[in-house]
């Protein structure tokens, strides 16, 4: 779900894009947000209403006809603030790696390589000057910059790596120390999620991180073995943010919320929330590196946040250690803390129990449909499933109630907590009475 505000805001900023040229009359509407079409099914994709992070995520992009774009988006919300058009570039790039706020480097299908100085890109793109040609033979397919004096390039299957050793490289003596790094690097995409560490993915559906040791050796990690072939082109502003653009122009995000412990098990997918649903029409796109920072929570809410109003949670209600949410049927569901999956049945109808390593149990009663499999660990924030009415319910609620040691305690004061964004407090520490307020 989104707020009346947040729809509002991306309808303004979906109307100046229009008028900009780079999206259709359909895509101003601002539908409401829809999974995405990356082969995941909604009831099998995972979702958070935001993130805590902080920075900014400044992307540039090339469109067809060669003008060169801005954009900009809030790290924590997902939303996209503001797209600036510039000028021609003069020519079409090939490929684009982003050095700095007002550096870009381009390549063109000649394989000369130009440097792209920005003059400004707060309420208008405008540039220094024409791209300055700095290099010949850069045939390569991708261009991507680490944020550490790195850039990597991939041709014919090779990955290679550079030095950069200037803010602003004027040739060969700024950009060089060529290194073959090793083949087989046949790709989709390529972007860099930090120092020496490359995020890509396959045609066949793979999410690969990639790791270059000082010596030049490489390592791989495989984050999600299916289902996302349907980006082609991905960046990563850094902090575990990642950002794809299916080929209808819409563009999803993600939060792998520890990005160094090679594993996609903890990545929060934000299929129900994406920046656009359509729109991106640009033929490359560039995250400036490492401008954005993300912590993770230990706790999410178990709703979007709009969906019910925050007086929902403390009505008057059973006189027993539970709540029962009033919420339409097809609401998304949210594990609250990281816990193994089980099912619960009777009364509960398609119930869920999530169960956290301290042996807290978190039950989710009355649900449509579940989405996850029993026994799968997740994380806070992972979709759990929709709302609903089956089992013994009189009418679409979610039940949520919270249990130690086969004990009931209140879950009121740790769900308002969550809904207000701050510390909630210990499950052990909630009371077993008197939970209606």
């Amino acid at each position: 779900m989104q707020t009346s505000r947040r729809r509002g805001a991306v309808r303004a900023l979906l109307t100046g894009a229009l008028a900009l040229g780079l999206v259709s009359v359909t895509t101003a509407t601002a539908r409401a947000a829809e999974p995405a079409t990356n082969g995941a099914s909604y009831a099998t994709a995972r979702a958070a209403a935001g993130a805590d992070c902080s920075g900014s995520v400044s992307i540039y992009a090339a469109l067809a006809d060669g003008r060169l774009t801005y954009s900009q988006i809030d790290p924590s919300s997902g939303d996209r603030l503001k797209t600036l058009v510039g000028p021609d570039l003069g020519f079409v790039p090939k490929a684009m790696a982003t050095l700095n706020f007002n550096t870009v480097l381009a390549t063109d299908s000649a394989g000369t390589l130009y440097r792209i100085d920005v003059k400004t890109n707060n309420l208008s793109l405008a540039l220094m000057s024409s791209p300055v040609q700095i290099g010949t033979g850069w045939t390569h397919d991708k261009l991507v910059y680490d944020g550490h004096g790195h850039l990597y390039g991939t041709a014919g299957g090779m990955l290679f790596q550079y030095l950069v050793s200037q803010p602003k490289p004027a040739g060969s003596e700024h950009i060089g120390q060529r290194r073959e790094i090793g083949s087989g690097f046949v790709l989709k995409t390529l972007a860099s999620t930090g120092d020496d560490r490359l995020l890509a993915n396959t045609a066949d559906g793979r999410l690969v991180e990639y790791r270059i040791d000082s010596a030049g050796a490489w390592s791989s990690k495989l984050l999600a073995s299916a289902n996302w072939s349907g980006f082609e082109k991905l960046v990563s502003p850094g902090g575990g943010l990642y950002y794809g653009v299916t080929s209808a122009g819409g563009m999803y995000w993600y939060q792998d919320v520890n990005p160094t412990d090679g594993s996609g098990s903890d990545i929060v997918y934000h299929n129900d929330d994406p920046v656009d649903t359509s729109g991106w029409a640009q033929i490359l796109l560039s995250a400036e590196p490492e401008t954005a920072t993300c912590v993770g929570h230990d706790y999410a809410y178990v709703l979007p946040q709009p969906a019910v109003p925050r007086s929902e949670l403390d009505d008057p209600h059973h006189d027993y250690a539970a709540i029962d949410i009033q919420v339409p049927i097809g609401t998304p569901v949210y594990a609250v803390t990281r816990g193994t999956v089980g099912y619960i049945d009777g009364g509960f109808g398609n119930g869920i129990t999530l169960t956290s390593a301290d042996g807290t149990t978190y039950i989710y009663g009355h649900l449509d449909s579940r989405g996850v499999a029993a026994g799968t660990t997740v994380t806070p924030g992972q979709y759990l499933g929709k709302s609903g009415n089956t089992g013994q319910s009189t009418g679409p609620h979610l039940h949520f109630e919270i249990r130690i040691g086969g004990v009931k305690h209140c879950p009121q004061p740790l769900l308002l907590a969550l809904y207000d964004g701050v510390t909630p407090p210990a499950p052990s520490s909630l009371p077993t009475s008197g939970c209606s307020y």
